[in-house]
């Protein structure tokens, strides 16, 4: 639930703008930028924390 107490919710437009965008970055740039809709902060946040490692584990060492 948002601090407002209401579930977070994407409208179809906002989904679709999302949608369109990454696969775009994922065309010019051959890079996956994963991206998910929740019906709650809880379980967004729970999914972070799961792409936390992974996306670490990618990032290339500093020169």
């Amino acid at each position: 639930m948002a601090a407002s107490g209401r579930p977070l919710r994407a409208a179809l437009s906002q989904r679709v703008v999302v949608t369109l965008l990454a696969k775009g970055v994922h065309i010019l740039t051959g890079q996956l930028y994963p991206q998910q809709f929740f019906h709650t902060e809880g379980e967004a946040r729970a999914w972070l924390l799961a792409q936390r490692g992974p996306l670490r584990a990618r990032r290339r060492p500093a020169v």
